[in-house]
């Protein structure tokens, strides 16, 4: 039973229709003329990228809006360019690795 301002009514336990939730018009939605944002920027201490063989010193793991991420490093003008995906670079990206996982010592 619902109560409206007509009285009590009754209604169908089981409707036979479909509800229309907020998910089907923005959890699946992309925006294809906005570039992702950036909406954090992460200390990448003890990371390398490795491209073209050589491991190059991450200085920062950029999270986007669009539940990506990428590494950041100084580029050759010596400036850090948060929007420059380290994966993108010409010379052959080949995947992160940790350079710190050393085990410490208990004292």
């Amino acid at each position: 039973m619902l109560n409206t301002t007509n009285g009590p009514r009754n209604v169908d336990p089981n409707p036979h229709r479909h509800i229309a939730t907020t998910r089907i018009y923005e959890e699946d939605m992309r925006y294809e003329d906005e570039e992702p944002e950036i909406i954090s920027v992460l200390p990448a201490v003890g990371w390398c990228a490795v491209i073209g063989g050589k491991s190059i010193p991450l200085v920062a793991f950029v999270a986007l809006d669009d539940a990506r991420m990428h590494g950041v490093a100084v580029g050759a003008d010596g400036r850090i360019n948060l929007t420059e995906d380290v994966e993108k670079l010409p010379a052959g990206f080949s995947g992160y690795v940790q350079t710190n996982n050393e085990p410490k010592e208990n004292n």
